[in-house]
């Protein structure tokens, strides 16, 4: 099995069962969820929660692109 989450410059800092914590070249951190289903262990691309700079403000965008921010 070979999961391919990283770009030129990125390195994996932590692997459990449920996620991959991936530095990635600009500082910022990945939270890539993984899914075990009947085909195996695959990258949900739709729940990735990424750290990164800011003013502790947690932003989310659905899936109509509308932006909400929390305070």
């Amino acid at each position: 099995m070979k999961i391919g989450v990283l770009n030129k410059g990125d390195s994996v800092i932590n692997v459990t069962s449920d996620f991959i914590a991936v530095q990635r070249q600009n500082g910022e951190v990945d939270l890539i969820s993984l899914v075990n289903d009947n085909l195996g262990f695959r990258v949900d691309l739709e729940n990735i929660v990424t750290i990164g700079y800011g003013q502790n403000i947690v932003e989310i965008v659905d899936g109509s692109g509308i932006n909400i921010k929390t305070f």
